[in-house]
């Protein structure tokens, strides 16, 4: 799946909302100037480029627009905030969406066992949760992104 160009979300810079699900990446920039014919201005401006960079080091780390999408877990128009999930080996990778969210989060999909959870584009260690009670609080605007290996 090939994400939109970001230049076209929401604030031009929502990488979060195609990165989460697995989606490649996609972007309009242009450097080192402006394309004369385009209608508005993709220039990578160094403030951009900050931006453009982590994603992209992310996306290159992760790959995760190789993995399988679990669909099961979730029911994007029913479960809140909206959550997606991408198994990589042992290790899951949760998105979660919500314009503003504060409370519990249930991480499905588990095996068996104790899991570190953390969050991978903030790097805040969340601590650990166990396949019999998946849930953690939190509290995030927009997305989180979360990384769920064994321990």
């Amino acid at each position: 799946y090939y994400g939109d160009h970001v230049e076209l979300s929401d604030d031009g810079t929502d990488f979060a909302s195609s990165f989460g699900i697995g989606a490649v990446l996609g972007t309009k920039f242009t450097w080192p100037k402006d394309n004369p014919t385009a209608e508005a201005s993709y220039l990578l401006t160094p403030e951009k480029e900050i931006i453009w960079k982590k994603w992209f080091s992310l996306y290159n780390e992760k790959m995760l627009s190789k993995e399988p999408y679990l669909g099961n877990l979730y029911d994007i128009g029913f479960d809140k905030p909206e959550t997606h999930a991408i198994q990589k080996g042992n290790t899951i990778y949760y998105a979660f969406y919500a314009e503003n969210w504060k409370g519990k989060i249930e991480l499905r999909g588990l095996g068996a066992g104790d899991y570190k959870v953390y969050d991978y584009f903030n790097e805040k260690d969340y601590g650990k949760v166990s396949s019999e009670s998946p849930q953690i609080n939190v509290e995030f605007s927009k997305f989180l992104l979360l990384e769920v290996s064994p321990e």
